[in-house]
């Protein structure tokens, strides 16, 4: 009987002093649980999307690992709870939605 893992998304809308943007994002995107990094314009300067197994783990991702980091000035966590479009049943897996 196979199972399928559960994952919880979570979009981390991140605002970080002007100076710091470029290396952030390198360090940002290489932090165990982020799975992709996005410059963006208006009130976030990233937003990174989050894929762990648990609220525990992203806790710990948000506040350990990503918020700490030096020239991050504030964090907005935003939990996927359904998707919607051509691949509803797959996305919702991916969000971890049953």
């Amino acid at each position: 009987m196979s199972t399928i893992a559960r994952v919880l998304t979570a979009f981390l809308f991140i605002v970080c002093e002007p100076g710091a943007i470029g290396r952030l994002g390198r360090a940002l995107a290489d932090t165990d649980g982020v799975a992709e990094v996005y410059t963006t314009t208006g009130s976030a300067d990233f937003i990174a999307v989050v894929r762990v197994p648990d609220l525990d783990a992203l806790a710990t991702v948000v506040t350990q690992h990503i918020a700490g980091m030096p020239g991050i000035v504030r964090t907005d966590t935003h939990m996927a709870i359904r998707s919607y479009g051509r691949s509803d049943e797959t996305a919702g897996f991916d969000i971890g939605v049953d």
